[in-house]
């Protein structure tokens, strides 16, 4: 497609040269007969020829567009694709220090400016070549009025060369609010409940006003580094045809070049300046492209936050992982300097249930990040089965450990779509003996199509607990001998969360599980609890051993737990009954 464009592009250019050619044939023939023209047919003829050409140039011109236009659209799409694929495949810590609205905007404005670059360059290497080829056609005729006529050449560019740093200075500046705006947007949306709640509805027009201000003065600076080069160039190009005329006079009063050939100057004067001022402008044009490709070859570029797939690495059997999990002096720290874990050294036997607990803040749910490679440890090590997690295919090792996170994502389409996330090809026995587990198919039958029923975005249709049982089920589907529970009942309420918990308990015989809880069920269910405080490893043991010993954790019992114990026990006499 690259070389029929190429193609097509010389073949107007050797057309939108040639016709003139013809033109000014038909002129000089007409301008030596003078008044005694008896035959018009050799006037007629080079017309004719002219009038073809353009006929043609004008059916070539069509056909190129479309070409064009097919051939950047595959370069684009392409482009989109290879940003978007870099964007996901980047480490977790990628998006910690990014604005979704940045992003978006990337993805979206940034790659739909190329496509509107992309048909500019094909215009220009156009004018470009189409420029060659007049400036040789007119030398041939007159070196003196050609050199003439390129005078002013050098001043379109100058001009935008002049321009070109105020141009991409504005254009990033420009771009970095544009996403702003985004970013805002997005975040009033999400925040809808909450900015109604506490009434802060003004508050959010008032910052948007305010971000929207600044867009508005970006835009303008943006405009008029753009525009500006229009009417400037434009002004030069009416002075350069009134040279040009005065100084062609003067040669076809001296008899340097007759009249047909003075006219073929005067005629081409557009197809000469058109390209010309063409280049100027699109060279200003590019400066956007260039502050564009600037930002995505910033974010594709930077391998820092790729994730390494460990490609030759150890792979999983079939059969799974045992459920080995050690954690051998593992330190890490979000930001350098300021350490979330400090030391932390533990180990959990196949099948053990572990509960981890902490104040808010002390590391438990970095320790399931860590587990997952979310993020990668800065030192120590952690090891499932023996084996150093970083040697494990990435990918391999996320399908055979599951998660149940506390913030539940639900994607938009059917409720059986997102279920199959967790295993593409599992039928409906599958389905159903996942969601029978946890409890879910109550509420399941009462929705109007059952697992074909249509979710929302972020499952706005369904409870908080409803999202968490789907997402449940996602892990148990999934089928993973390691499996992370970070505070996965924490908006469930207690009718659900005992539901859920006798099945659970069943599930996970057999099953290594960390379980980040502050609900006292989990707990005691726990082979042993790992406590946590500023990063910290302060207490290991069971629940009995740890309220014997004086400590964080019987301080957490007392602060937090003693209210849910007398529910938990007002929920085993009810259970009983």
């Amino acid at each position: 497609m690259f070389f029929v464009t190429v193609f097509l592009l010389l073949l107007n250019v050797a057309l939108s040269t040639a016709a003139p050619l013809f033109f000014q044939q038909g002129f000089s023939i007409l301008v030596d007969a003078h008044q005694n023209v008896n035959n018009t047919l050799p006037i007629l003829l080079p017309l004719a020829i002219y009038l073809s050409l353009l006929l043609t140039e004008w059916i070539v011109q069509i056909i190129r567009e479309v070409v064009i236009v097919r051939f950047n659209s595959h370069l684009i799409k392409d482009l989109r694709k290879d940003i978007y694929d870099t964007i996901i495949d980047n480490k977790v810590s990628f998006f910690d220090n990014q604005e979704s609205g940045v992003l978006t905007s990337i993805v979206t404005n940034d790659i739909q400016e190329m496509y509107d670059a992309g048909l500019n360059f094909a215009y220009v290497l156009t004018s470009f070549i189409q420029l060659v080829a007049i400036v040789g056609v007119l030398y041939f005729f007159s070196p003196f009025l050609t050199l003439v006529s390129l005078t002013f050449f050098p001043v379109f560019f100058i001009i935008a060369f002049s321009l070109r740093k105020y141009q991409r200075k504005v254009e990033k500046q420009w771009r970095r609010i544009f996403g702003k705006v985004n970013q805002r947007f997005n975040e009033s949306l999400r925040a809808i409940q909450i900015s109604k709640a506490f009434g802060r509805e003004q508050q959010n027009i008032d910052r948007f006003k305010e971000i929207n201000e600044a867009t508005y003065r970006a835009s303008i600076k943006r405009a008029i580094g753009i525009f500006v080069i229009s009417p400037v160039n434009d002004f030069l190009r009416h002075v350069s045809f009134i040279v040009l005329i005065y100084f062609g006079s003067l040669e076809v009063l001296r008899g340097n070049i007759g009249v047909a050939e003075f006219y073929l100057f005067i005629f081409v004067i557009d197809y000469f300046y058109r390209p010309a001022l063409g280049l100027a402008m699109n060279y200003s044009r590019f400066q956007t492209l260039f502050g564009n490709l600037e930002r995505v070859l910033k974010l594709t570029s930077d391998d820092t936050f790729r994730e390494s797939q460990n490609g030759n690495a150890v792979l999983i059997p079939k059969e799974g992982l045992h459920g080995l999990i050690e954690f051998d002096n593992v330190t890490f720290a979000y930001n350098e300097g300021n350490p979330v874990l400090r030391n932390i050294s533990f180990q959990v036997k196949p099948g053990q249930k572990v509960a981890i607990v902490g104040h808010t803040g002390a590391g438990k749910t970095t320790i399931a990040s860590l587990l997952l490679r979310f993020y990668d440890v800065n030192q120590g090590e952690i090891r499932i089965d023996g084996i150093n997690i970083n040697h494990y295919n990435l990918k391999d090792l996320r399908t055979h450990v599951g998660m149940v996170s506390q913030k539940v994502f639900i994607f938009e389409g059917t409720l059986r779509d997102n279920l199959l996330v967790a295993k593409r090809d599992a039928t409906d026995e599958e389905i159903f003996a996942a969601l029978q587990a946890v409890e879910a198919l109550e509420f399941i039958e009462l929705l109007p199509q059952g697992l074909d029923t249509y979710i929302y975005a972020g499952g706005s249709n369904l409870s908080a607990g409803q999202r968490q049982m789907i997402s449940f089920a996602r892990a148990l589907l999934s089928d993973p001998k390691v499996i992370i529970l970070d505070e996965a009942t924490s908006v469930v309420d207690l009718y659900t969360e005992a539901k859920i918990q006798e099945s659970t308990d069943k599930l996970l015989e057999g099953r290594t599980a960390l379980v980040i809880a502050h609900r006292l069920t989990t707990i005691l269910n726990a082979d042993f609890i790992v406590v946590l405080e500023k990063g910290r490893l302060v207490q290991l043991g069971t629940h009995e051993e740890l309220l014997t010993q004086e400590g964080p954790y019987r301080e957490m019992y007392q602060l937090y737990f003693t209210t849910q114990s007398a529910k938990y026990l007002e929920k085993i006499k009810i259970k009983n009954r």
